[in-house]
């Protein structure tokens, strides 16, 4: 990763784009429009509306998902950017976790889905079976997902275990904000696997932590984390917009 931010730098950015997330009253605003063509186009009205400006309701699930991936992966990249280089390699490793879905299902014997192997990312390791794909992801940025690939751990430990490692010297402050920030984590984690009928609430008790951290974790890189955390609910809550209405076109289409 080529050029060296400043930490104070990146955390006004960082603070900036944090002053423009949706608040519950845009949300209903958008969130009111049934339509897939009105949705999008009411959340362009918006500061996500880089997210959708490329979309439209002609795609289907797949491609809207894939879409978001993708913008994900090279907005982490350019975000980590702005830091110190020491800091770059662990906030750009941010970028994956929307794939390990994907990476879980490479690790399985049979041929996979059309989708995948047209996504961008994981599609050119899909192709044979789980030791040919395995093989094919060395070298590559997703060579330490190999294993979970091969069978030998999960995607979610072994994309943990390589950001630990990625972990650059840290102070005192950092680190206790980091110990702070795998706590709530690990909480949000035990809720969702607790959570009944709906994961809302759970989502709900992340972000007001996360929103919290970000007070104690000034000054650190941890609120760069504690940052694309939220961005990261917001985009989950904008897929689920997305593709509910697009399953609701798609079966208007299929009765008419």
């Amino acid at each position: 990763m080529e050029g060296e931010g400043n930490l104070e730098y990146a955390l006004t950015r960082v603070y900036a784009r944090h002053g423009q997330r949706l608040d519950e009253a845009a949300w209903r605003r958008v969130e009111a429009s049934r339509d897939l063509n009105h949705y999008m186009a009411a959340m362009r009205a918006t500061a996500l509306a880089p997210w959708v400006a490329s979309m439209n309701a002609q795609q289907d699930c797949r491609a809207l998902e894939s879409s978001l991936r993708s913008q994900w992966r090279r907005h982490v990249d350019g975000v980590a950017r702005w830091h110190p280089r020491e800091w770059q390699a662990w906030l750009a490793w941010l970028a994956y976790p929307p794939f390990l879905n994907l990476i879980a299902q490479l690790a399985r014997p049979e041929a996979v889905p059309s989708w995948i192997l047209a996504d961008p990312v994981v599609g050119p390791f899909a192709p044979g079976t789980p030791a040919n794909r395995s093989a094919a992801m060395a070298d590559t940025p997703l060579a330490p997902l190999a294993a979970a690939v091969a069978g030998q751990t999960t995607p979610r430990a072994a994309w943990s275990t390589h950001w630990q490692a990625l972990l650059p010297h840290a102070d005192g402050d950092t680190r206790r904000s980091l110990d702070l920030l795998r706590r709530a984590i690990e909480q949000h984690d035990q809720g969702l696997l607790q959570a009944v009928d709906t994961a809302e609430p759970q989502r709900q008790k992340f972000a007001l932590r996360l929103r919290l951290l970000m007070r104690i974790a000034a000054g650190t890189a941890i609120v760069t984390v504690c940052h694309l955390g939220l961005l990261a609910l917001d985009l989950e809550r904008l897929r689920s917009g997305l593709v509910r209405r697009c399953l609701f076109v798609r079966a208007e289409a299929e009765h008419a």
